[in-house]
């Protein structure tokens, strides 16, 4: 295209030097033809064209910031028992995640009973022995008391094993064989003024008496029990140990809605722990990660129907889950297409379980494929345990849990801050991100 324009002028010009060359004409028509002539005028160069936004890139999980919430829950909260101060502290910091977010948030009471927010506490002391505090969860019908006395073991707590100088002290019993009610019949018979029930694996226990019992009696985990047991071997110990009087309590789920929508799909997870643990993998974890899916999902611009609850008093039995379902209508309970919990999920090096409705375990299995996650199966909790999916299943609501699948330190004081991993908690978040688009999708 350049090449024609400029031969078509020469041509003219050539031709124009000729006509007036031979017709003696002067030098001025020239100026005029050449300056009339179209090929030769000066044109505007076209306008650049508008640069084009370029799309900011959709929001991703952040491990590290994950991580944070954890940080913040375990350690500056620490352990976050059902109806306690900390669990209001716990519950004051989620909310404030979530409306940040720009979520509908109600923070939900129910009952927990007079038994369970109770709370006991025991020391020890020895010759050559520094004292020491233990952990410790009281038992349902455990007897209110203080007392001060010799602690003495007393194997399984069959009465044979009850040594004589068992009167007055307090007795350290292993679990396994007797029921617990059986056992503190025993010690109150040998005339044991408390009982200290140790277990027989790892981690500690909520148990029941199932009646009323006249001693203070309180659980302790497999790795106190059997350190009291070997340092009573070389030697006598004192305990000191305390259960509170009873009193009725409340404990809360925090509910964060879409502004002015309705909840087709539920993630959560239990933010309370027990007593005597900070809690970061049981459940920080978990709360940490729903927190970040419920973050993710908002900035992408479209919450459509996805609701986030954390659930309080899990560790008493799935109380604030029970609650919650309980508290639907019928039309709503019929809307929800999925549950996903998020339960344990920063340590571990064995892989992923995925536990729940069959259809969900399938669709979480092949997105955690696609994602690049590993060791991501299909399975089930054992027969002693449970999680806040269930109450779910239980009402007809399909459901699912994500769960690391092995945790030593679960319900111990070492479950702390420093041992969760931020890439684990990267992947539990992109897990559940994908599943909601998933299900948003069909």
């Amino acid at each position: 295209m350049g090449l024609i324009a400029v031969k078509r002028p020469l041509y003219l010009l050539f031709a124009l030097v000729f006509v007036l060359g031979c017709s003696g004409g002067s030098s001025e028509p020239l100026r005029e033809a050449v300056g009339s002539s179209p090929t030769l005028e000066a044109t505007a160069p076209p306008a650049p064209a508008a640069p084009t936004a370029t799309p900011a890139p959709p929001p991703v999980p952040d491990g590290e910031r994950i991580l944070e919430h954890v940080r913040r829950l375990a350690e500056e909260i620490g352990a976050r028992p059902a109806g306690t101060e900390r669990e209001q502290a716990a519950i004051d910091y989620i909310s404030a995640q979530l409306q940040a977010f720009g979520y509908e948030v109600v923070v939900q009471e129910f009952g927990i009973g007079s038994q369970v927010s109770r709370e006991s506490a025991l020391a020890v002391r020895g010759a050559g022995v520094s004292p020491r505090t233990v952990p410790t969860v009281p038992f349902e019908f455990s007897g209110s008391a203080k007392v001060q006395a010799p602690l003495v073991p007393a194997g399984k707590g069959t009465p044979a094993e009850f040594p004589a100088d068992a009167r007055g002290a307090v007795a350290l019993i292993e679990r396994g064989g007797l029921l617990f009610r059986d056992i503190v019949a025993n010690a109150t018979a040998a005339g044991a003024t408390g009982a200290i029930i140790f277990n027989n694996e790892q981690g500690t226990f909520f148990g029941t008496l199932q009646r009323e019992a006249s001693i203070p009696v309180v659980s302790v985990s497999q790795r106190e029990g059997e350190s009291l047991r070997d340092i009573l071997s070389n030697g006598p110990l004192e305990a000191e140990l305390k259960v509170n009087t009873i009193s009725a309590s409340t404990a809360r789920n925090v509910i964060a809605r879409p502004p002015g929508g309705s909840c087709e799909t539920v993630s959560g997870g239990h933010y309370d722990s027990v007593p005597q643990a900070p809690g970061a993998s049981d459940n920080a974890s978990g709360t940490a990660a729903v927190i970040e899916i419920a973050g993710i999902i908002a900035r992408s611009g479209n919450m459509g129907g996805n609701c986030f609850v954390l659930f309080g008093a899990e560790e008493l039995g799935l109380i604030g889950s029970k609650a919650y379902v309980s508290s639907l209508s019928a039309p709503d309970r019929g809307r929800i297409k999925a549950m996903l919990n998020f339960d344990m999920v920063g340590v571990g090096d064995t892989g992923w379980l995925l536990i729940g409705s069959a259809d969900l375990q399938q669709r979480a299995s092949r997105i955690a494929g696609s994602l690049g996650i590993a060791g991501a199966r299909a399975g089930q909790l054992p027969s002693n345990t449970s999680s806040d999916h269930a109450s779910f299943l239980s009402a007809g609501i399909p459901s699912l849990m994500v769960h690391r699948t092995d945790d030593p330190l679960l319900h111990t004081p070492q479950d702390v801050f420093d041992r969760v991993r931020p890439e684990l908690l990267e992947e539990a978040a992109r897990l559940g991100v994908a599943l909601l688009e998933s299900l948003s999708n069909g």
